[in-house]
């Protein structure tokens, strides 16, 4: 599994997945330890990530006294913010996939449980969402000049 290959392998491994019946985060143990190791040493990939990792961690570790449940807690909310994207990518014509309702038990409470409205809403505009209004996020396709056509 070379590093040319990655993106590769974590779609193959993220379509097994979806043929099992199961569209969800990659499962595959030695994909999994290669990705832990460049998250872990690759110096580009921090600075491509700039603050927004560490802003994450933060947020959801700051005035926590016991740190295992906390990082539990963010360990849950980057699975499903993963499943968001890989959702996106795998699916991006389903419907379901368009609108992220922030009243829906997930965003409740795995996501506001640790992170805060903006870090979070930071995060989904990276994948292109945008807020629609207070309880719904939307994607948005086609941004240009500031302008956008949401879709959903």
């Amino acid at each position: 599994m070379g590093s040319s290959s990655l993106s590769e392998d974590y779609r193959q491994c993220l379509e097994r997945e979806l043929r099992r019946g199961r569209a969800g985060v990659c499962g595959d143990p030695s994909l999994r330890a290669v990705l832990w190791q460049i998250l872990v040493e690759d110096f580009d990939l921090h600075g491509a990530l700039q603050d927004d990792a560490l802003a994450l961690l933060t947020d959801g570790l700051w005035g926590r006294a016991d740190l295992a449940p906390a990082l539990r807690g963010l360990a849950r909310a980057f699975e499903l913010l993963e499943l968001a994207a890989v959702h996106l990518y795998l699916l991006p014509w389903r419907k379901e996939f368009t609108t992220i309702k922030t009243f829906s038990g997930g965003y409740v409470h795995v996501l506001k449980g640790v992170l805060s409205d903006d870090l979070l809403l930071k995060s989904f505009q990276k994948m292109g969402y945008v807020r629609r209004d207070s309880h719904r996020l939307m994607l948005c396709w086609g941004q240009s000049a500031g302008l956008c056509r949401v879709h959903g």
